[in-house]
Order: structure tokens, then C-alpha cells, then sequence
């Protein structure tokens, strides 16, 4: 059989080879046509590389019987190649976050599997038909650069792990036609045609309209801005790499200091690209800091300012030569701390620097979602205590010292005394802005759901609360 695009998919898979993915390799198959045709192409190229494969099929929860002939397709299909198969299963347990949870749990297991499997990279079968709706997920929610550069064809998945995607330039059409010539079957997901997914929205609505009534080749567009936007990130690499050793003076874990010299010559994106640098290395955690508050920095580079917090417990100040970030004791004595406070249902309630929102209304926005069914009311928010304990989701109601929790989450030493925690007369069911408790976590018996939200105040457009310099 003779196909275009399976010549260029086998240099690209001897290319990461030479680069050290190694030769045993885990192929992710859900049983869909994507994942076939990998796994299909994959075995017919695997004598020719050296490459020892075997097949893992993980089971989402949310489709009972057809994900259970899902799986037995795949175990069939798998034994016909003769190659071994590792089958799991995930159960949802958050009302509103499946896609981002089931994603986290997939990949999750996949590096469980490569790692029992003693296999250097995990392969799956994305498209350019999927490289084009992600593409176009970001601009919507209003990507940068980085974003706009699309799916990367090969990544570290973890220490020792190639997560590798070798079908980007291969669109879903071609993927079938090579099936139909095998007289390969599929299985066709249900789900990727639930519009309740902004994923499925993006294929089966937007996407179509853009074709049909814009541009009948968006797709390939999209692609092709994303490649060059790829390109274009390392064209900069080189001549970032040399800002950065420039403007980045000093790194702790506990001070960043920047030269503003340097700064005050680039613009404000690339301000923001060094600054994210020197907080990684730093090791602080990047969760808290929105686009605004990144962009709050740049006053701090163009001429002095006194201390502010510009959140995420950091503190900025600048002289006329360098900006100073610091995560110290005393951004958190700096603020007092608040005492326990009622939360109504539904309500809201203002609480140290935001605001702790409880809904009925399944239309409004949430953060979390628990089971009220399971709550011993009444709820209150408050500050950690000595001895606080919490069952964080996914430990299977295993308890842990708040104190380690809160470490494991980066949270600063100093900022932990400040996190407030949503609680019922059993103890605490949120960590407002890490994690619910297991115990409150939605169940397929659920009845009756609780939204949470936590709203900061500088959500809002307020100035910068400023800090005595001298404090």
C-alpha cells in the first residue's frame, strides 16, 4: 500500500529516535479512527525502527456500555496485532471540569502505564484537524505566542517520558482513507458530538460555520499560523536566552531581582516572557498570577515605585536601577487576618482579599461544584488553625495535615496563614483556590449541587494598594 503521508510520519518517528525517545514505545488507543490509524501505521513501521509497542485504553466513566465495547474493541484489535494491552478506567467526580479532569487523568495514567512498561515515550494520535480547533480554542480565550504555537509534536511527559504526537500534519480524512484501504473498522465516540463540550462546539460548530461561510480552508490557515508562530518562538530563543542573562540579576526562593535598564528597552511582552523565567527558576507558582497582574509590573520598570503587592503574596518595589519581586513574612503580616465568617445559601461573603460566592443558579459562574446533599451545614469561612486536616479529591477520603498540603501546593510558607478555607461542622470541604474534599465530591447519585467561587478583589479595576516603604 502506498500513502503519501506515512513516509514523512516514518522520518519524523527516526528522528525522535535518534534524539533519545528510545524504542519501547506505549500507543494510547480509545478506539475512535485517530487512534487506530496510529496504532495501525505504528505497527506496520515497527520492524523498520526497532520500535516494541503496546497498547493502553482507559475507560472515562461517562458511557457505560459503549465505553465497555470501546474497550473490548481495542483488547480484539490489539491481540490481532499480537501486541499486549493495558486497560484502566477513570471515574469523573466534578460536575463542569470534565474535559480538564479527564485530560489530568489520562496523561496521569499513560506515564503510569510507560513507567511499568519500562517505555520511553507515550504516542497519540492527534491530527492537524486537532492542532486547528486547539489553535482556535486559544485565540478565543485570547492566547499569546506561546498558546498560538498549537500542540507541540513532541514533549517531555516526565523525567525519562516523550509524550510524542507523529499525525500533526496528517488530517483525519487522510486517517480514514488509509483505514477504509485496510478494511480497518473504528469505533465512533458519542461524546465528540456533545455540544455540551466547548471542544465538540468548536468541531461540529464553529469550525464549519468559519469553512462554510468564511474560509474553506480555515483549518489548514490555522495550522499554518501555528507553525509559524512555532518558528518564530525559536527564532527569539537564542536572543531571549541572552536578555535574560542580562536582565535577570538574582534569583532566590524568596527574591527575584531585575535590572530595569534592560527591561525598560523591550516591550511589554517580552518583559513579561523574562520576568515568568525568573519566577520558574525561583520556583514560585504560577496559578495566581493573572494577565493583569503581570502586567502590573511594567510601571515598576519604567521609573521608581514604592512596595505594593500586586497579589499572589509577591511585593514589588523599584529604584533606578533595579526591580525587586519578594516573597517575604511580610506580605502576609501586612494584612491582618480575618476571623470566621457565615456563609449563607446561596450568598456571598467578603473574606480577607476577596470575595467567597455560594450558588443554586446552574447557569452561574463557579470555580467548584459539590454534592449539598453532603454538607453538615452551616458553612463558615476561615483562616487555618494548628492542626487543621483535609481529604483532598482523588486520595480516596485519606486525610492529610493541612500544613503538607498547602506545601505540596507551593503555597509560601507565609502565605499559608492567609488561605481561607470554606468548612461545615465536619471540617474543611474547600481549599479556596487549590481543592474540594473528597466527601463533598459530585457522585452519579448526586440531587442536589453547590457552585463555589472565590472572586478576588482585584478581579476588579482598582489601584494598586500601596505599602508604607518603610514597612
Amino acid at each position: 500500500m502506498s500513502v503519501s503521508w506515512i513516509e514523512p510520519v516514518q522520518t519524523l518517528l527516526s528522528r525522535w529516535d535518534d534524539k533519545g525517545a528510545g524504542r519501547v514505545w506505549v500507543v494510547a488507543v480509545s478506539g475512535g479512527s485517530d487512534s487506530v490509524a496510529l496504532l495501525r501505521v505504528l505497527h506496520q513501521l515497527a520492524p523498520s525502527l526497532g520500535l516494541t509497542l503496546s497498547v493502553a485504553h482507559l475507560d472515562h466513566g461517562v458511557r457505560g456500555d459503549a465505553a465497555r465495547a470501546d474497550a473490548d474493541f481495542v483488547a480484539d484489535l490489539s491481540q490481532k496485532l499480537g501486541l499486549p494491552i493495558d486497560l484502566g478506567h477513570w471515574q469523573p467526580s466534578r460536575a463542569g471540569h470534565f474535559e480538564a479532569d479527564a485530560r489530568h487523568a489520562r496523561y496521569a495514567w499513560l506515564l503510569e502505564i510507560a513507567r511499568a512498561r519500562a517505555a520511553s515515550a507515550v504516542v497519540v494520535g492527534h491530527t492537524r484537524d486537532d492542532q486547528a480547533e486547539t489553535i482556535l480554542h486559544r485565540i478565543i480565550r485570547g492566547t499569546g505566542l506561546q498558546g498560538l504555537r498549537g500542540i507541540p509534536a513532541r514533549r517531555r511527559l516526565a523525567d525519562g517520558v516523550a509524550l510524542l504526537r507523529p499525525l500533526l500534519n496528517v488530517s483525519r480524512l487522510e486517517l480514514r482513507a488509509f483505514l477504509d484501504e485496510l478494511g480497518q473498522s473504528f469505533r465512533d465516540d458519542a461524546s465528540n458530538t456533545n455540544l455540551d463540550y466547548t471542544r465538540a462546539r468548536i468541531r461540529h460548530d464553529l469550525l464549519p460555520r468559519i469553512a462554510g461561510e468564511y474560509n474553506p480552508r480555515a483549518a489548514e490557515a490555522l495550522v499554518r499560523l501555528g507553525a509559524q508562530a512555532a518558528s518564530a518562538l525559536r527564532a527569539h530563543q537564542k536572543p531571549l536566552a541572552e536578555l535574560e542573562g542580562r536582565a535577570i540579576a538574582s534569583v532566590t526562593e524568596d527574591e527575584i531581582v531585575l535590572a530595569c535598564d534592560v527591561l525598560r528597552d523591550c516591550p511589554e511582552f517580552l518583559r513579561v516572557e523574562i520576568i515568568r523565567r525568573a519566577w520558574r527558576r525561583a520556583g514560585w507558582p504560577e496559578a495566581g498570577m493573572s494577565a493583569r497582574r503581570w502586567q502590573r509590573l511594567s510601571p515598576f520598570v519604567e521609573a521608581p515605585h514604592p512596595r505594593a503587592e500586586i497579589g499572589a503574596g509577591i511585593v514589588a518595589s523599584s529604584g533606578p536601577v533595579f526591580l525587586v519581586l519578594r516573597r517575604s513574612s511580610k506580605v502576609a503580616d501586612s494584612t491582618p487576618l480575618t476571623g470566621p465568617t457565615s456563609v449563607d445559601l446561596p450568598g456571598s461573603v467578603h473574606w480577607g482579599a476577596g470575595w467567597l460566592v455560594a450558588t443554586l443558579d446552574p447557569e452561574e459562574a463557579r470555580d467548584e461544584t459539590i454534592d449539598l446533599d453532603r454538607l453538615a451545614l452551616p458553612l463558615r469561612i476561615r483562616a487555618p488553625e494548628p492542626g487543621d486536616r483535609f481529604d483532598p479529591l482523588g486520595m480516596g477520603g485519606q486525610s492529610t495535615p493541612l500544613k503538607d498540603f498547602l506545601r505540596s501546593r507551593r503555597v509560601a510558607r507565609e502565605a499559608r496563614a492567609h488561605t481561607p478555607l470554606l468548612c461545615d461542622t465536619r471540617g474543611i470541604i474547600w481549599v479556596v483556590g487549590h481543592r474540594i474534599a473528597e466527601r463533598v465530591r459530585l457522585r452519579e447519585t448526586t440531587c442536589h449541587q453547590l457552585g463555589l467561587r472565590w472572586d478576588p478583589e482585584d478581579r476588579a479595576t482598582t489601584p494598586l494598594p500601596q505599602i508604607d516603604p518603610g514597612g
